[in-house]
């Protein structure tokens, strides 16, 4: 059998329940998912997109790669690749694949993406002609804006609705090129390929053409179950962080998610254009198609916007959706705990290449044929070293617990079947004592089998106090 054709479509900021609930509407990811295996609890492996663009491409954790910031915000000791390590699309390359890349890249910092397996990359760097092209210049006019400012930060603008056809948008630019690549390298089936579409949308400030923010009505909206949460139990810097967003208005909050809702929809209508062409070329039975994000955005859960240092559920658990169209599992939703630093070893698997020399992550390939099989352990992980501010934290899911080391501030601790919003921390929970070991250990457990040195070595004095060291468990 041939090998399979890949196509990548990417978003920035979108959480998972815009694509595992009915609350957006996206037609097309549906058509996804109905021929796809959807993985309802895949979690992000950083809070912020260069750290986890670079982990899906290298199958390493943000310590084994080297972007621990994202490339625009830090300084090279921050945010440089490591020299040498391999992504999944350089082997695609050496198999024969003509691979290309359309919009937001974002992995490292020297943007010279043939050095990757790439080649085209084309990021729409020329937005401002091609909208003039199409006969649209300058800024939108805007029917509603809402901006925060003052206390010596600059004043920008949070959220917005403009008047202007969602097609001169940015994502139109993208999807537009993406396709006329297609019809002239791709379409014909002459050598298998890679289609990687990444838009920067629905990334704030939330800006959204009418068309689609008319598609959900604020005043129905109805707010997170936890909207109203004080922050108790939690750390201090994340109630500074809420301070930032009190000016805001439940209203606000509402018209901020109709804007984020209807960026989502308008990346699905694009999606679709993209579905389209690829069927009607004939290859849509042998192309695998994985739709999937960066991170989410806390979108008024915990009285919060955007992301960062904020360990929730709607930032880390994003969208997956796997389609393979030889998989037995198609159609069915996953329920297992998997990463999006699995896709790495998945698309190595499927496109019948070796598998990476080293990687911090697994195949999702035996979910893909049996989504509920039982032998799969149900274990994430994931690492955050600040956003521009140094922070240490560290986050493992195993079954239903959640556990959050936080080097700054005391850690959490969430029982997500008792409490899926997370408004109950039971780190020191006598009831949770037993369990918070075992999660503490398994934190450690990753440390030391992914090479993570800097932590696995913290046993100066000043930096004993965590409730369990290093050496509570076995290592070389």
């Amino acid at each position: 059998m041939s090998r399979p054709n890949f196509l990548f479509l990417m978003t920035d900021h979108q959480q998972a329940r815009t694509v595992n609930s009915d609350v957006c509407l996206t037609p097309n990811v549906d058509r996804i998912s109905a021929e796809g295996v959807r993985f309802n609890r895949n979690y992000t492996v950083n809070a912020i997109c260069s750290p986890t663009r670079a982990s899906l491409f290298t199958g390493l954790h943000v310590h084994g790669h080297g972007m621990y910031d994202c490339t625009h915000a830090s300084d090279p000791c921050r945010s440089e690749l490591r020299a040498g390590v391999p992504m999944w699309s350089e082997a695609l390359a050496d198999a024969g694949y003509h691979s290309a890349y359309f919009g937001k890249w974002h992995v490292e910092r020297s943007r010279d993406l043939a050095q990757f397996g790439w080649r085209h990359f084309d990021e729409c760097t020329d937005l401002a002609d091609w909208r003039r092209a199409q006969g649209y210049s300058g800024q939108a006019p805007r029917l509603l804006s809402k901006s925060l400012g003052g206390r010596g930060y600059a004043e920008r603008e949070l959220f917005a609705v403009i008047d202007e056809p969602a097609g001169v948008q940015r994502p139109g630019c993208i999807y537009d090129r993406a396709l006329e690549y297609f019809e002239q390298h791709f379409a014909g089936g002459n050598e298998p390929w890679c289609l990687f579409v990444s838009t920067p949308e629905p990334h704030d400030p939330y800006v959204c053409p009418a068309e689609f923010y008319e598609l959900y009505d604020p005043n129905a909206i109805e707010l997170p179950a936890n909207y109203d949460d004080d922050l108790t139990g939690k750390p201090n810097v994340l109630k500074r962080m809420q301070e930032v967003f009190a000016p805001l208005t439940e209203e606000d909050f509402r018209m901020a998610t109709a804007c984020f809702l209807g960026m989502c929809s308008l990346l699905d209508a694009q999606t679709g254009r993209l579905l389209d062409v690829l069927q009607a070329s004939g290859q849509w039975d042998n192309t695998v198609i994985v739709y999937l994000t960066d991170h989410g955005d806390m979108m008024g859960a915990h009285r919060l916007l955007t992301k960062g240092i904020t360990p929730y559920e709607e930032v880390y658990n994003i969208p997956l959706i796997v389609r393979d169209p030889n998989a037995a599992g198609n159609g069915w939703p996953c329920d297992h705990v998997v990463s999006i630093g699995d896709v790495g070893p998945t698309v190595l698997d499927l496109a019948g290449c070796e598998p990476f020399g080293e990687t911090h992550f697994r195949s999702l390939t035996p979910l893909l044929e049996q989504p509920a099989r039982e032998d799969w352990t149900d274990e994430a992980y994931a690492e955050f070293h600040g956003q521009r501010y140094f922070f240490t934290q560290r986050i493992l899911w195993r079954d239903r617990l959640k556990y959050v080391l936080n080097a700054y501030d005391f850690d959490e601790m969430y029982d997500l079947d008792a409490d899926p919003h997370e408004m109950n921390n039971v780190v020191d929970d006598p009831a949770y004592a037993e369990r918070k070991e075992e999660m503490l250990r398994g934190i450690w457990r990753n440390v030391h089998d992914t090479g993570d040195e800097v932590l696995a070595n913290s046993h100066y004095w000043s930096l004993r106090f965590f409730d369990l060291g290093p050496d509570s468990v076995e290592h070389d």
